[in-house]
């Protein structure tokens, strides 16, 4: 298992994460998924918003490309898989593109996770 780069590292330091730690937080339309890490950040991940065009409730399960194991980092591809009543199970190519700021995750309506 990996650890997290600390909430203090420097900016150009590469943040990593357990993908299968991440929990959703939201899907928007038109900017990607949000989810958290298990240190606490929140993250985007962004993809084909066709693929991303996700409504109700939802379970996801990320991973990273290549090695099953390994920690995904901000600029990273990964796998999102999305589970939900209405559809089987689907799987988006995504990239983890930045980490978000608490007072953008705050400004979000309909989180299913603070």
């Amino acid at each position: 298992m990996g650890a997290e780069a600390p909430l203090g590292a420097e900016p150009s330091a590469r943040r990593c994460f357990t993908p299968s730690e991440a929990r959703l937080i939201k899907f928007e339309p038109g900017a990607g998924a949000y989810v958290r890490t298990r240190g606490g950040e929140a993250v985007l991940l962004t993809g084909p918003a066709a693929c991303l065009d996700v409504s109700g409730e939802v379970s996801i399960g990320l991973r990273p490309v290549g090695l099953e194991t390994a920690d995904v980092c901000i600029g990273d591809p990964a796998h999102l898989d999305i589970r939900s009543h209405a559809t089987i199970l689907r799987t988006c190519n995504v990239e983890v593109a930045r980490v978000v700021p608490q007072s953008e995750i705050a400004q979000l309506e309909g989180r299913q996770s603070p």
